[in-house]
């Protein structure tokens, strides 16, 4: 294998890397907006029950 094919090689296993990353990023995000809008409902609920 000569060394443009090994740099090749190299390229799309990062480039592959970095797409995999992207998409756990994205989908952290997800969960994270999903995570904080739960909390929003649930605070106004908690200070209801404190009050009572």
């Amino acid at each position: 294998m000569n060394e443009f094919s090994q740099i090749s090689n190299l390229y799309e296993e990062l480039l592959a890397k970095v797409i995999l990353q992207e998409i756990q990023l994205e989908s952290m995000r997800k969960q994270i907006t999903a995570l904080s809008e739960t909390i929003q409902d649930l605070a106004p609920q908690q200070g209801n029950q404190e009050a009572a």
